[in-house]
C-alpha cells in the first residue's frame, strides 16, 4: 500500500516539476549550507524524499542554528515518507536544533531508551497538538507516565492518543497514514487497559481490552494479556480458554512461548498437576534443542545485517531456512508494524530510484542516484538488525520461559508431595469438565467446542475444568 501511494505521486503530472529549478539551484562542485537548502525544499515539495536524505543529514550535522519553517515543513514533509529510522542515528545534540516535531519524537524516544524519563516528557510537551506526530507524542506519553506509575496521567493520555489519532486519521487522504493512526488508537486503547492491570484494576482491564476490535493488528498480542488479567481475577478457566486461540493456524505467525509458561501456571494453580507436568514436559521437548540450535546460530553470525536481511528475504520468497526455529521467528517478525514500515519505505525509496534512473544523465542525477544508492543500503541493513534484535528478543523469552517452567515443575513435585498426606484427595475417574465450573455473564453464550477454530470465537474459549484443589 506505502508503495502504490508514493508511485501515484511519482508518476502524476505536478510531482518533480521543479527537477531543473533543483538542479540549477545545485550547481556544479561543492554546495554551500544554503544552497543545501534550497535543493533539499525543492526537491521535498517535488516529491522527492529519499535521494535527499544524505544531504538532510549532512545540513543538520553542519548548520548551527534552528532550522527555518520552510525547511522544517520539507523535513515534516519527508519524515511523513521516510519514517524516523533514518535520522535515529545522529547525536541527540544534532537532533535538537531542530524543532520539527517528528525530532521532537525521535529525541524523546532516544531519552526514554537511555532512561531518562524526564527530559524525554520535557521534548515532547514542546509538541504542539496540531503536529501530525502529537497522537504517536501523546501515546509515548502515556508509556513514560505509566512507568514512573502515575496511572490517572497515563490514562489521560492515552485517551488523548485515542481521540487524536482518530481525528486524525478521518481528515488523511492517504490510506496509509490513516492505518497508521488507527493503529496507534488500538495501542492507546491497550495502553488504557495496561494502566487499570497495572493499577491492580482487573475487572476493569478486562472491558477496556475488550474494546480492541479482533480485526485489529494489535488484538492477537492483546490476547496473551487478556488471559494474564484473567489469571489475576483467579478465572482459571477463562486463562486457558484465551490461550487455546493460539492453537489456531490464523494465529501461525505468533510466536509467544510465554504462552506454554502462563498455561502450565494456571493448571498449578488449579490444582491440576498432571496438565501442568504434561505442558511443561511438552514445552522441554519441542524447544529445548531448537533453542539450542537458535543460539548457536545467532552467535555465529553475530552482528551480519545483510545476512540476517538477506535471510529474511529468503523466507518471504518460500525459501527453508538453515535452522528450523527461525521460520516462525520470521512469521512473527514480518508482521511487527516497525518492520512493516521499513519494508515500506524501502519499497518507496526503490520506486524512487528506477524513477532517478530514467532522467537525463547530469552530475546532479548522479549526486541523487548516489545518495539514494546509500539510502537504500541503510534501509537493509536497518531491516537486517531488526531481524537480528527480533530474533534475539525471542531467544531471550525462550529462556525466560524455561526459566518459568523448571520452577514449575520443580513447584509441582512439592505440590504433589505434599498432596500425599492430605486425606481429601478427589477421586480419579470422576467427570473434569462441566458448564457449571464456568464463570459468565448475561452476554455470553455456551458453545460447544469440537476442535474447530472459527474467526469469530477466537480469544472468547473457556475451559470447564473443575479445580481439584
Amino acid at each position: 500500500m506505502f508503495s502504490k501511494i508514493l508511485l501515484s505521486l511519482l508518476i502524476s503530472s505536478s510531482v518533480f516539476a521543479s527537477y531543473e529549478a533543483a538542479e540549477k539551484t545545485y550547481g556544479k562542485g561543492s554546495i554551500s549550507l544554503s544552497g543545501y537548502r534550497r535543493t533539499i525544499i525543492l526537491m521535498v515539495n517535488d516529491g522527492y524524499y529519499f535521494s535527499v536524505i544524505p544531504w538532510m543529514k549532512d545540513f543538520l550535522v553542519k548548520n548551527d542554528k534552528p532550522l527555518d519553517a520552510n525547511l522544517e515543513k520539507a523535513f515534516d514533509r519527508m519524515i511523513y515518507y521516510t519514517g524516523v529510522k533514518p535520522f535515529e542515528t545522529l547525536p541527540i545534540e544534532i537532533l535538537s536544533r531542530s524543532r520539527s516535531g517528528n525530532i521532537r519524537y525521535i529525541v524523546a524516544k532516544r531519552l526514554l531508551k537511555k532512561g531518562f524519563l524526564q527530559e524525554a516528557l520535557a521534548e515532547l510537551n514542546k509538541v504542539s497538538g496540531d503536529h501530525p506526530a502529537y497522537p504517536f507524542v501523546t501515546n509515548m506519553k502515556g508509556t513514560i507516565y505509566s512507568n514512573i506509575g502515575n496511572y490517572k496521567e497515563a490514562s489521560t493520555q492515552f485517551k488523548d492518543c485515542i481521540s487524536s489519532s482518530e481525528r486524525q486519521s478521518e481528515k488523511s487522504d492517504s490510506k496509509l497514514q490513516q492505518n497508521q493512526l488507527l493503529l496507534n488508537r488500538d495501542y492507546c486503547l491497550a495502553g488504557v487497559a495496561r494502566v487499570q492491570f497495572g493499577a491492580k484494576n482487573y475487572n476493569q482491564a478486562d472491558l477496556n481490552y475488550l474494546d480492541i476490535k479482533k480485526s485489529s493488528f494489535v488484538w492477537p498480542e492483546i490476547l496473551f494479556e487478556e488471559a494474564w488479567t484473567s489469571y489475576y481475577e483467579k478465572n482459571y478457566n477463562r486463562t486457558l480458554g484465551k490461550l487455546v486461540s493460539y492453537k489456531a493456524p490464523v494465529f501461525d505467525f505468533i510466536f509467544k512461548p510465554e504462552v506454554e509458561v502462563l498455561k502450565a501456571l494456571t493448571y498449578m494453580k488449579m490444582c491440576l498437576y498432571d496438565d501442568a507436568r504434561k505442558t511443561a514436559d511438552g514445552f522441554y521437548s519441542e524447544l529445548m534443542e531448537p533453542s539450542r540450535e537458535l543460539r548457536l546460530f545467532l552467535n555465529s553470525r553475530g552482528k551480519d545485517y545483510k545476512y540476517f536481511y538477506n535471510l529474511m528475504s529468503d523466507h518471504e520468497k518460500g525459501k527453508t531456512p538453515p535452522i528450523a526455529l527461525a521460520s516462525p521467528l520470521m512469521k512473527s517478525i514480518q508482521k511487527d508494524g516497525a518492520y512493516l514500515e521499513m519494508k515500506g519505505a524501502l519499497t518507496s525509496a526503490i520506486v524512487e530510484y528506477n524513477h532517478l534512473t530514467k532522467k537525463s544523465g547530469s552530475g546532479f542525477r548522479a549526486n541523487l542516484i548516489k545518495n539514494i544508492k546509500v539510502v537504500l543500503d541503510e534501509y537493509r541493513t536497518m531491516l537486517g538488525a531488526y531481524v537480528r534484535s527480533g530474533m534475539v528478543t525471542k531467544y531471550a523469552e525462550l529462556y525466560t520461559s524455561f526459566q518459568g517452567m523448571s520452577y514449575i515443575k520443580l513447584e509441582i513435585l512439592a505440590l504433589k508431595k505434599e498432596r500425599l498426606y492430605q486425606t481429601d484427595i478427589p477421586l480419579k475417574g470422576k467427570k473434569r469438565g462441566d458448564i457449571k465450573y464456568i464463570e459468565r455473564n448475561d452476554k455470553q453464550y455456551f458453545w460447544t467446542f469440537n476442535g474447530e477454530f472459527w474467526a469469530d470465537e477466537l480469544g472468547d474459549y473457556v475451559f470447564a475444568l473443575r479445580s481439584e484443589c
